[in-house]
């Protein structure tokens, strides 16, 4: 029986030995890179994982069909992976990325590589040359990363969606086998990272290539060249020649020696982006370059964006092995842009910077290899004109309209922008405000009427309309932010009989609608008062073109924050009516009073007073005295009016 027992832990022991990566001690398994390429850098890279029998079936559960369900889920999509059953009865794991050149390569890898999300994330970096020149002979393959940073997105799927796996990293399942590389036919052993260079170099310490972009399109370029004295010595005449070959039509090449370099400059005008290419092209000897300008309006503001593409290829003159060599970008824009980013797009972007004077801003971007570089540069897009008109009709009966006059460039760039902003603010009040657009000629012009029932009304509608905050005016002083636009004022009441008298005052910000934007020719504002009255501006004003017209005020401004003060003023057919039958009645009063006073001395001289018989109650006298009764109602009524004002 003890032998029995002893037996079965043996073979307890051994299946726990054979078990033991379904319980954290899988052995490792080899990842092999084979990675072939031409001249061109076309070609592919292969991996392969063999996962052992045992691993397969207790660690995977030896389902094909799971596995490549796991895989199919799983693969980024720059690459192809595949799951096959070997005859040992295990499986070989596949993964293929093919590529027509370095770039397409450098594009897939760094794609692969985002997916690691550890601390262990790197950059990828892809150094490629093959050159057969006087300058350079010889090429150069180096990578960053090995084969593990391609495999993070496999081991991460199967740490997720196999239970035995779960809790293990890449470095618990993996590790790198044989490695090894392919060029146009031979075939070289790597140790880890991909390294290889037979480079034999009389390379150039550096080029610059300097573009000054004008608003045109048309380009003024300067291509600079830095070659030490040691490669000049080297090259001897051929370097001439070399450089000769080099010059575009219509160019200008000079060169200036130093103490230990000589700087080639070639200079060229282009009057079109694909002329400054071919140029381009020709002085640095290849057929790679790009140069793409696109602008497209910001939906979030009343400004657009440029964004400059470049590619410039240095590499037959450069060597980009050598960690010191780089080659300058230089972007020469006028300085009303602002430089909002500036990203590669193969990761060789070491450098950039920007300095603005008054008449150029100039981006330097220095790269570590040839790269596809784009600055997105911010601007704002002019506003032809703003006219805002008020028309007062009353105190409760106000209508204010806002026009924007764009031109066709203009209105490419942010017209809908301009539009959707009117229309959001016209949504809050649908049966008070209208969203128009009129085309006049190449020109658009696009307004909304605001009909407001009070002053604060009308100050709700513009905050509105020009997108300002709800935030009371003192809070805003004290968060040091712009006034908002105010509209207040109205009929003065009961100031004098004889006159109406209104006052308004009208702030405007449109600061935060235009942002940077600027209006060239102004922006133009009207008040209307009534008909009858005769308007004039308050206090001293600054605007241009200020006019005061009957009951119209006009002025200019090209402020985006304008204050106007005004007052108006018509005569107060009412209250004069009711002072003059004050003055009226109370003549009548006295006047009746004098032509009956011998009667009505009489009437209260008697002791009895006889009313009958009295002379004062007959005729014309009784005539006189109905008179005198509807003066004295008539005074008293229009007596109280005038105490209380009701006029």
């Amino acid at each position: 029986m003890k032998i029995v027992k002893r037996f079965l832990f043996i073979i307890s022991a051994l299946l726990v030995l054979m078990l033991a990566g379904c319980s954290g001690k899988l052995s490792h398994i080899d990842i092999n890179t084979t990675l072939t390429v031409d001249t061109t850098f076309n070609g592919s890279r292969e991996m392969t994982a063999d996962i052992p029998a045992a691993a397969y079936k207790y660690a995977f559960g030896g389902s094909l069909t799971a596995l490549e369900d796991m895989i199919n889920q799983y693969t980024p999509g720059d690459m192809y992976c595949t799951a096959t059953e070997n005859e040992d009865g295990g499986v070989r794991i596949q993964m293929i990325i093919d590529f027509a050149s370095r770039n397409e390569y450098q594009k897939k890898i760094e794609t692969i590589c985002n997916g690691n999300t550890t601390d262990s994330a790197i950059t990828p970096v892809i150094n490629f040359d093959y050159s057969h020149s006087i300058l350079k002979n010889g090429y150069t393959i180096e990578e960053n990363f090995t084969s593990m940073d391609l495999f993070y997105w496999l081991a991460d799927a199967i740490s997720k969606e196999y239970p035995a796996m779960e809790g293990k990293n890449i470095q618990d399942i993996f590790q790198l086998g044989k490695t090894e590389v392919v060029f146009n036919g031979e075939t070289m052993e790597m140790q880890d990272y991909i390294k290889i260079s037979t480079i034999k170099s009389n390379a150039f310490d550096n080029v610059s290539v300097a573009a000054q972009l004008s608003d045109d399109q048309s380009i003024d370029a300067r291509i600079t060249y830095v070659v030490s004295n040691k490669v000049v010595a080297a090259l001897g005449t051929q370097l001439k020649t070399l450089m000769d070959g080099l010059v575009p039509d219509n160019a200008s090449m000079t060169y200036q020696n130093g103490d230990s370099s000589r700087t080639y400059t070639i200079s060229f005008e282009s009057a079109t982006l694909q002329d400054y290419i071919t140029n381009v092209n020709k002085a640095l000897h290849t057929n790679n370059t790009v140069f793409e300008v696109s602008t497209e309006g910001d939906t979030e503001s009343l400004s657009a964006k440029k964004s400059i593409k470049q590619y410039y290829d240095g590499s037959y003159f450069l060597d980009f092995t050598d960690d010191e060599t780089t080659m300058s970008y230089i972007l020469d824009v006028s300085p009303e842009y602002t430089v909002e980013s500036c990203s590669s797009t193969y990761g060789y972007l070491k450098d950039e910077s920007s300095t603005y004077s008054s008449d150029t801003c100039e981006i330097t971007m220095t790269v570590a290899s040839a790269d596809e570089v784009t600055t997105v540069l911010g601007f704002a897009v002019d506003i032809d004109e703003v006219d805002i008109t008020t028309d007062i009709h009353s105190d409760t009966n106000i209508q204010r309209i806002f026009e924007f006059h764009l031109s066709s460039d203009a209105v490419n760039l942010i017209g809908s922008s301009i539009e959707d902003r009117l229309n959001t603010a016209a949504e809050q009040w649908p049966d008070q405000m209208t969203v128009n657009t009129e085309n006049v000629l190449s020109n658009t012009n696009y307004s909304i009427v605001l009909s407001a029932e009070s002053a604060d009304e009308l100050t709700k509608m513009t905050r509105a309309v020009l997108g300002e905050s709800d935030i009371s005016d003192d809070n805003k002083s004290n968060s040091g932010e712009l006034t908002n636009s105010l509209f207040t004022g109205g009929t003065e009441k009961h100031k004098n009989p004889w006159n109406i008298h209104c006052t308004y005052e009208d702030t405007l910000n449109l600061s935060g609608f235009l942002k940077g934007s600027q209006i060239k020719n102004g922006i133009h504002y009207k008040l209307s008062y009534s008909k009858g009255f005769k308007a004039a501006f308050t206090e001293n004003n600054t605007f241009e073109d200020a006019a005061a017209d009957g009951p119209t005020l006009t002025c200019s401004t090209f402020n985006k924050v304008l204050s106007v003060k005004s007052t108006a003023e018509k005569n107060n057919l009412e209250g004069i009516l009711i002072f003059a039958l004050w003055i009226a009645s109370l003549i009548c009063i006295v006047v009746i009073l004098l032509l009956n006073i011998e009667h009505i001395i009489n009437l209260v001289s008697n002791k009895k007073i006889d009313i009958s018989g009295s002379e004062l109650f007959k005729g014309k006298h009784l005539r006189r005295l109905t008179a005198l009764i509807v003066a004295i109602v008539c005074f008293v009524l229009m007596t109280i009016r005038l105490i209380f004002r009701i006029y």
